[in-house]
C-alpha cells in the first residue's frame, strides 16, 4: 500500500507542478479567496493546488481521509489512512516568485507523527524530489541519503517575525556561524537530511501540514526531531491543531553539544 501511495503523490506533484507554470509571481497567483482551515487566507495557487490534490484521490479509488491547508479534514471513504499535504508549502514565496516553494504530502497509518510512513517533498521552483518510506530510508532524487553533518554551523529557522522576542532573535544569531529564515519548512528539512543545513529551529506553534513530510524524510536518513531544548523525540497528533515548538538535527549524535549551545534560551 505504501509504494502505491508514494506512485500517486509523485504522478498528483508532476501535475501541480505543470499547472504553476507561468503563474507563479504573478497578480493571479496572490489573488485572494478566502480563509482556510488553518486560519490562513488562501490564494488562487493555493486553491489551484489543492484542488489537483484532491480530485486526484478521489480518482484513484484509495480510501482515506486527507488533511489539507485549505479544506482541512476530508475523508474519502475511510478515516485510515491519514493523507497530510500542503499543497504549496511557503506560498508566499511562490506569490512573489522566490524560487523556495516545495509540495509536501505524507501518509500516517493512525492519528500520531509517530504513525507517519511515507513522507514526499517536490522542490517546485527546480523538481528536486525527496521520498521516505518508513523503515526503507530516505532518498534525494532516487539516490539514497544519509546525513553527513559533522558540526552545528548552519541554522535554518522558521518563524521569526517583527512581534517575536528580540532576546531569542539575538541570540540564535550569536549561536551560529550562519542563520536562514527560507520558508518552506518541508524543503528546510530536507536540506537537513541531506546536510546542507545542520540544525532546524522551529520558534513558533507548528501546523502538522508543513512538517509531516519533512520530518519522516529526515528521520529516514538519520537524522532527529525533538522537543523544543530537551532530548525527548518529537511527537503531535494530526490534527488541526497547532502544536509545539521544536528543533530538528541532521546528525543526531550532536544532540548533547546543542542542547549545550542553547542551554541559556530554556
Amino acid at each position: 500500500m505504501r509504494s502505491r501511495y508514494s506512485e500517486l503523490f509523485k504522478d498528483i506533484s508532476l501535475k501541480i507542478d505543470e499547472k504553476l507554470k507561468g503563474i507563479v509571481g504573478t497578480d493571479k497567483a496572490k489573488e485572494k479567496l478566502t480563509r482556510g482551515a488553518f486560519g490562513d487566507i488562501t490564494v488562487y495557487i493555493d486553491k489551484l493546488a489543492e484542488d489537483i490534490v484532491i480530485s486526484s484521490i478521489k480518482k484513484s479509488g484509495l480510501k482515506c481521509s486527507v488533511l489539507t491547508e485549505e479544506t482541512g479534514l476530508i475523508e474519502m471513504g475511510d478515516k485510515l489512512p491519514v493523507v497530510i499535504v500542503d499543497p504549496i508549502d511557503g506560498s508566499l514565496n511562490a506569490k512573489r516568485g522566490i524560487p523556495y516553494f516545495s509540495f509536501s504530502i505524507a501518509l500516517s497509518e493512525g492519528f500520531s507523527t509517530n504513525d507517519i510512513t511515507v513522507g514526499y517533498v517536490q522542490n517546485l521552483s527546480n523538481e528536486d524530489e525527496y521520498l521516505a518510506l518508513k523503515g526503507k530510508g530516505a532518498y534525494f532524487n532516487h539516490s539514497k541519503i544519509k546525513t553527513n553533518s559533522q558540526g552545528i554551523n548552519i541554522a535554518a529557522v522558521e518563524g521569526f517575525k517583527k512581534e517575536s522576542d528580540p532576546k531569542l532573535i539575538t541570540s540564535v544569531y550569536g549561536k551560529f556561524n550562519k542563520v536562514r529564515q527560507m520558508g518552506s519548512m518541508a524543503l528546510d528539512m530536507c536540506y537537513l537530511a541531506t546536510g546542507a543545513f545542520d540544525v532546524f529551529l522551529n520558534v513558533v506553534p507548528s501546523r502538522i501540514i508543513d512538517y509531516a513530510a519533512g520530518k519522516i524524510i529526515l528521520e529516514e536518513s538519520g537524522g532527529g526531531v525533538y522537543e523544543w531544548l530537551n532530548d525527548q523525540p518529537f511527537e503531535s497528533d494530526i490534527s488541526k491543531n497547532k502544536g509545539g515548538l521544536f528543533f530538528a538535527l541532521s546528525n543526531k549524535r550532536l544532540l548533547n553539544e546543542f542542547l549545550s549551545m542553547l542551554k541559556d534560551l530554556k
